[in-house]
């Protein structure tokens, strides 16, 4: 099943012993080296998180365990290597840049496999005052090259290949 985080986010979590929710989705935790899912954030600044093999279900309703699969990002080892790496940043809200230095804009949603916990897709939008999104773009995760704290870089867009010209204009 593939899902944009936006759909994700802020959804409650129930785990299968309570009977209502027991958490709510802030974020994603996402090991920049290869875009696989790791955890869920249930806690701003991932204070709490539930572990990817603890989701029992994400449809009709995201359900975990239990209670004790809400803990501390220390206590699951991938957590812990991935918020602990130097590089890592999270991707939405993240700034987005070409090898060669030029802004895009931020990513404001991404498309996730939730059977494969893979990243498949950035959606990348510049924005006017905040509010407005213009200029916006889909970049498939194999153009990035790699994840920062302040910024995601990807591929160039376009790439001409030695001993090509590029096309002159009409009338020059």
């Amino acid at each position: 099943m593939k899902k944009l985080f936006s759909e994700i986010q802020g959804r409650p979590v129930f785990s299968r012993d309570t009977a209502g929710p027991v958490a709510r989705i802030f974020d994603l935790v996402i090991d920049p080296a290869n875009g696989t899912f790791v955890a869920l954030s249930v806690h701003p600044s991932a204070a709490k998180i539930v572990g990817a093999r603890d989701i029992l279900s994400w449809y009709p309703h995201i359900v975990i365990r239990d209670m004790d699969s809400i803990t501390e990002p220390d206590e699951v080892i991938k957590v812990h290597e991935v918020l602990s790496d130097s590089s890592y940043g999270p991707f939405f809200k993240n700034t987005v840049v070409t090898e060669s230095g030029e802004k895009l804009g931020r990513v404001f949603d991404y498309l996730i496999n939730l059977d494969a916990g893979v990243v498949l897709n950035l959606m990348v939008a510049k924005t006017f005052l905040g509010l407005i999104n213009f200029s916006e773009r889909i970049i498939p995760v194999s153009d990035i090259i790699r994840v920062e704290p302040d910024q995601i870089i990807i591929k160039d867009d376009m790439r001409i290949p030695e001993g090509v010209r590029e096309p002159e204009m009409m009338g020059a």
